[in-house]
């Protein structure tokens, strides 16, 4: 079925017929009922490559996130990834997946964006970008900045940039909530195992949690290794290895958590009794776990859901009001407690 059809039947032009179905604003509204009442009288699908060059955007959305094996296991991660999809479907707009390299071996590229990356702005083949855990010196920021496409990182405080719009949540308050619970357990030092790589919602976290800790004269230590579970138990075990846990270990992601976990149930110390742990982050595995493990939660998927909103309303041209910080809960379970004096004990 053509225009023109829809055009003879109603004494129009097919220009005039053309802007109603694409809801242009300087065709009256009785005009464009009564040509999308005809269009569907007679079954017209529009083609969405011509609406999309007329309108000069594709209507699809770019999500990028890490692309390392297990990524989408992460549930943070893949809270995200569903939330923004679901979004998405409900506005009629296309996912385009942009992967960002594989942060379970730290090689996600500070120097430069991915080619894949580059195409996808350079040829404008997406409207704008939800970019998933950015990093403090991006090359894929400084690419949309350049081409002047709108973008949004998730899961990013940004402090350093002012100008870009970042949805996260509140990192401050969540540093504090740990913090406090565990200085009031009696701890007097922490130990943060989070990913090396420069990303900014785990140099934050640390930022934080240091500064936390310092208003309570606790000591502070910061160990690095890779976003993965692996990495999380390779941390746990140099620890072990160096002469034994401290009393309180903090892990920056659920999955460096559960490598972290894995560690110490095959060494002496009992999580809970001898090591207090908590997790930025919740999953199943750490609330069914044995013991249950003490957990950040936050809501990324309604996050993700409202960055979708923001990038749109940028797109559009319309004013902003995004949600900067998002509010956290602090879950208490079993793998965290009262300081324990490790001098001469033995597991059991």
């Amino acid at each position: 079925m053509s225009l023109r059809l829809i055009a003879n039947a109603l004494g129009l032009s097919v220009t005039t017929v053309s802007r109603a179905l694409a809801d242009y604003s300087d065709v009256a509204e009785e005009t464009r009922a009564r040509v999308r009442a005809e269009a569907a009288r007679i079954g017209y699908v529009p083609n969405a490559m011509a609406r999309r060059l007329q309108k000069g955007r594709t209507d699809a959305i770019g999500v990028s996130v890490p692309s390392g094996p297990g990524a989408m296991e992460d549930s943070y991660l893949y809270s995200a990834f569903v939330g923004a999809w679901s979004r998405l479907s409900e506005l009629g707009l296309d996912l385009v997946l942009l992967p960002s390299g594989d942060d379970t071996a730290g090689t996600v590229p500070e120097g430069k964006a991915s080619e894949a990356f580059q195409r996808a702005v350079d040829e404008r083949r997406v409207d704008g970008v939800v970019l998933v855990r950015a990093l403090r010196a991006d090359a894929r920021i400084a690419a949309m900045q350049r081409a002047g496409l709108p973008f949004v990182a998730l899961a990013a405080e940004m402090r350093h940039a002012p100008e870009v719009t970042a949805i996260g949540t509140d990192e401050a308050a969540a540093a504090e909530a740990i913090v406090e619970r565990l200085h009031g357990f009696g701890h007097g030092e922490i130990t943060c195992i989070g990913p090396a790589g420069g990303y900014d919602f785990a140099l934050t976290r640390l930022e934080y949690m240091e500064a936390a800790a310092a208003r309570r004269s606790m000591r502070f230590r910061a160990v690095t290794s890779y976003l993965s579970e692996d990495g999380g138990r390779q941390a746990t075990e140099r620890l072990i290895a160096d002469g034994g846990v401290p009393s309180a270990l903090v892990f920056l992601t659920n999955r460096m958590t559960l490598g972290g976990l894995t560690a110490l149930a095959a060494s002496r110390w009992v999580v809970g009794r001898h090591v207090s742990v908590v997790s930025f982050g919740d999953s199943a595995s750490l609330r069914n776990g044995t013991p249950a493990t003490t957990a950040i939660q936050a809501p990324m998927f309604d996050m993700a859901r409202h960055a979708i909103d923001a990038l749109v309303a940028m797109r559009d041209r319309r004013p902003i009001e995004a949600q900067r910080r998002w509010p956290v809960t602090l879950v208490a379970r079993q793998s965290d407690g009262p300081r324990f004096a490790h001098d001469g004990d033995e597991r059991h």
